[in-house]
């Protein structure tokens, strides 16, 4: 997510803009929206291939050479983060042709608007619930507090509480993990104290 990127440079979110747009160009990786409140996805663009190219062993592509064409177009065009309809025929994907197995698998989703689709990857959805709520357990732990803040060594207690259980639950994700989430999302900020590193709520809702 890009929000892990802005958690490391939280001074300078222009930085981070610049350098995806700049290795985006070079094609290096590949950048999707995902989210609008909780920001974008950013995959390397050989990890994207691979995924894709692997689709074709798959039984779920009638045309397997729609993919070939999805990939040429996707290089050809490395900083979009959508592709209309007049793009995908234009490159010979049309809606028999390979536009509905795209979307079946999950390298296209809709975008709220006609004739326009957002790239993606498979299976992003589940990722993206993960990502929901181990931060949303962030967030409400927060919540229930009288001044909507606490103390990371005491947030992290509350996380390990249960280790066994957090693990099946989220699935192995790290408390760095989601602290760099809700960091670089904007939802809470840290603050020094005495007693060490504090947490509090921004306000921003999901």
């Amino acid at each position: 997510m890009t929000s892990h990127l802005h958690a490391i440079f939280p001074s300078d979110p222009t930085f981070i803009e610049r350098e995806l747009q700049r290795v985006a160009e070079e094609g290096l990786v590949r950048k999707m929206v995902v989210n609008q409140n909780a920001g974008d996805m950013v995959i390397e663009s050989s990890d994207y291939f691979r995924v894709l190219r692997e689709m074709k062993h798959s039984d779920k592509i009638s045309n397997i050479g729609s993919l070939d064409k999805f990939e040429d177009l996707l290089k050809s065009k490395p900083t979009v983060t959508r592709l209309s309809t007049d793009d995908l025929y234009a490159a010979s994907i049309t809606e028999d042709e390979g536009i509905r197995d795209l979307l079946s698998v999950g390298f296209l989703v809709l975008s709220g608007v006609p004739g326009v689709y957002l790239i993606s990857v498979p299976n992003v959805g589940s990722f993206l619930k993960l990502a929901f709520r181990t931060r949303k357990w962030v967030i409400n732990s927060l919540a229930k507090t009288k001044w909507k803040e606490m103390l990371e060594k005491s947030i992290h207690e509350r996380w390990d509480a249960n280790v066994k259980s957090r693990w099946r639950e989220f699935r192995g994700v790290s408390f760095e993990w989601v602290m760099m989430e809700v960091k670089g999302g904007g939802w809470c900020e840290p603050f020094g104290t005495p007693a060490g590193r504090g947490w509090k709520l921004t306000g921003k809702t999901e």
